[in-house]
């Protein structure tokens, strides 16, 4: 299974102009699945940000976890696949700082979906950062994460070096992919800079440099999700006395 991440160099109000960016950064790029960071939709009403996140994955003949809107209160998002059939819809569980303060409140958390026989689960930005978020769901195949990290350092290094700790220590722990799509770190979410963690978290890369790729230089950047070599790394850990 491929993975297509996005990282557009710009993030609008206006959320129909975020999804014309993204339908222009895809082009002709191919893939299974692809991952746009959060509030692509912004505050787009809840049937226009559904048929842009249709439209953009049956006209890319992809499956597309469409990053997030502003559903009323509620951080939401959708997941289409290339027929134009919802898969799924999530909530962000876990709004914080900005959203807190104007009065985003908390959604449910959703069950995730399954692709071509493997399982997937969708985790809203700062959702990720809660270990119970995936509790309960034995033997995820990847963890997707629509984010738009606001940083409060002065430069980006920070915050993308503890989101890859945090991507590396949920994939190995619950024996998963995790990748993150993100904004470009010269975006800006009203006046809080952007800090651009776009990555992908291997629990059983081929060498030790691969437990994490990322931030990528272009805004769009494929990652393969060998999911046999994944089965083997869990058997393996089983093996051990390594139990999920």
């Amino acid at each position: 299974m491929k993975i297509l991440l996005v990282q557009p160099p710009h993030w609008s109000p206006d959320g129909h102009a975020n999804f014309d960016a993204v339908e222009e950064l895809l082009g002709s790029s191919s893939g299974d699945v692809v991952l746009l960071p959060e509030l692509a939709g912004s505050s787009l009403p809840r049937a226009d940000y559904l048929a842009r996140v249709r439209a953009l994955a049956e006209g890319s003949g992809m499956t597309v976890v469409g990053g997030s809107h502003y559903d009323g209160p509620v951080n939401r998002g959708a997941v289409f696949d290339s027929r134009g059939t919802l898969l799924l819809e999530y909530d962000k569980v876990h709004p914080y700082g900005l959203e807190l303060r104007s009065g985003v409140r908390p959604g449910r958390p959703s069950a995730g979906f399954e692709l071509d026989g493997r399982r997937l689960h969708v985790l809203l930005c700062a959702d990720l950062w809660y270990s119970g978020s995936l509790a309960g769901h034995d033997r995820l195949d990847a963890v997707l994460v629509p984010a738009f990290s606001v940083t409060r350092w002065d430069g980006p290094a920070p915050a993308r070096e503890l989101w890859q700790h945090m991507s590396v220590a949920r994939a190995y722990e619950f024996m998963t992919y995790v990748a993150v799509s993100d904004w470009h770190h010269e975006t800006t979410y009203l006046g809080h800079p952007c800090a651009g963690v776009t990555g992908f978290a291997n629990p059983c890369p081929q060498t030790h440099a691969g437990f994490f790729t990322g931030p990528p230089d272009a805004p769009v950047s494929l990652h393969e999700l060998d999911f046999d070599r994944l089965d083997a790394f869990r058997h393996d850990r089983g093996e051990r006395g390594f139990r999920q």
